[in-house]
């Protein structure tokens, strides 16, 4: 026996944004994080092997796929930062590239690997850079040695200043890296030392300016909002500055105080100035498209713009619309079908298992039956623009009115502009997107809850 889908138990109202007043600074309360793991199962830890050589065995169900690498290392712990896992070594790094070669030749004795080719891969962390030269090409030799990229295949390296010397960068460009993103935050030397940023925005300008001139990768800057001490004249500032250096794109990415992260901690305890408040992060935001969009650039998707088509930002894209994606290194995370899984974090455990031959995995879950319509949704409102049309083609029917009902209340609320078929973001709808996209979620869950069987 199943619950009726008119039996759906969920407060529309929780999701309203509020009318009148400026949307992008006050429609809502808070900022509500989209969780990767949402509406995931996690499956039994004694499951986990014999699901990962199914999953090995059969190959991968998409005609196309990502890769994500993870590097774990920082010089230090930005104080923003909620990615940050080891203290970079010598000796830590050069027994880490060891691993993840071995790690990559390992999986390409399985059919997964191999079962489609690979659109794009991402080597994150961490700090990827913090990897020597010769670190680097080897992973980098063994990604396109043991898997099918494709011949236009975007292979981008996250780095930062602090050891990302020119030798570096020619030989991850030599190697087959066609994308950089450095990690700028902002160009203002006192409020980059205060985050634990080293270089100052001299020295920041200088390496920025070396690595566009050599005309032989992308190069996407990412800008920081919100920070301490960051004012609006200092943001203007970091926005002339990388308009001026004219890099292939920009990210704009607002403050989020993780918890537990060391400024998270130090302004809870009260030894670090109050934070910028999301009314501050909204006008920010909108100064920042208001820049971009005046200079002429193309806005991909709510956070970054591009000023070249040799910008594609194809795993950023890709990675939203579901597509799936092998991982590789200590925390990092992919996807095959309805299934995702975890490379442990922990690095002696990282270490035991590929050393032993086995996939170093910490956790496999697996997605409801909704996902097609989560990722379809969750990839509209990440690129400002949601087809209704097609998000009911494979979403449930007893999910229809309660999105339209939200759709035309954040169009009276100045979020979007709803037609009945296209919602179309507007700057305010662009800052808030992540309560959008729970929103949608929580309908979707709540129409599964409706579906289950009745306790």
């Amino acid at each position: 026996m199943t619950r009726q889908p008119h039996t759906m138990d969920l407060d529309l109202d929780t999701h309203f944004a509020r009318l009148g007043g400026d949307p992008t600074l006050d429609a809502f309360q808070a900022r509500r994080a989209v969780l990767p793991w949402r509406n995931k199962r996690p499956l039994p830890a004694d499951q986990v092997p014999h699901v990962w050589r199914q999953l090995s065995d059969a190959g991968s169900p998409s005609p196309g796929r990502l890769a994500y690498v993870h590097v774990p290392f920082c010089a230090n712990h930005c104080l923003f930062c909620g990615f940050y896992r080891n203290a970079h070594s010598d000796d830590a790094a050069a027994r880490y590239a060891d691993l993840l070669v071995a790690e990559i030749e390992l999986d390409a004795h399985a059919a997964l690997p191999g079962s489609a080719p690979i659109e794009a891969v991402y080597l994150g962390g961490g700090t990827p850079s913090a990897l020597s030269a010769h670190q680097l090409e080897r992973v980098l030799t063994a990604l396109r040695g043991h898997l099918p990229l494709s011949e236009d295949c975007e292979i981008t390296l996250e780095g930062r200043i602090t050891h990302f010397d020119a030798d570096k960068v020619e030989a991850c460009v030599s190697a087959g890296v066609n994308r950089i993103s450095i990690g700028i935050q902002t160009f203002d030397t006192r409020v980059r030392r205060r985050q634990g940023r080293k270089s100052s925005r001299e020295e920041a300008i200088r390496f920025l300016e070396s690595l566009c001139a050599r005309n032989d990768a992308t190069i996407v800057i990412d800008l920081l909002y919100g920070l301490p001490g960051q004012t609006p004249e200092i943001w203007h500032d970091d926005l002339r500055t990388a308009v001026a250096l004219a890099p292939d794109g920009i990210d704009l990415y607002g403050l989020n105080l993780i918890p537990g992260t060391p400024l998270q901690r130090s302004v809870a305890a009260g030894k670090f100035p109050v934070t910028s408040t999301l009314s501050d992060r909204g006008e920010m935001y909108r100064t920042g498209k208001r820049a971009l969009d005046a200079a002429g650039w193309e806005q991909l998707n709510n956070s970054h713009w591009r000023r070249t088509p040799r910008e594609r930002s194809r795993y950023n894209l890709r990675i939203k619309e579901g597509m799936d994606c092998l991982a590789y290194g200590s925390g990092a995370g992919g996807q095959v079908g309805r299934y995702s899984y975890a490379v442990t974090g922990d690095l002696q455990g990282y270490a035991d298992a590929v050393r032993g031959g086995d996939k170093p995995l910490s956790a496999i879950q697996v997605a409801d039956d909704l996902q097609a319509a989560r990722h379809a949704m969750t990839a509209g409102f990440e690129v400002g623009r949601l087809d209704m049309t097609v998000f009911r083609g494979i979403a449930p029917a007893a999910s229809h009115d309660a999105c339209d009902t939200l759709l035309r209340q954040w169009h009276a609320a100045g979020l979007l502009d709803y037609d009945g078929r296209i919602a179309m973001l507007t700057t305010a709808g662009r800052f808030w997107y992540s309560n959008l996209i729970f929103a949608f979620d929580d309908v979707l869950t709540a129409v599964t809850a409706a579906a289950s069987p009745c306790a």
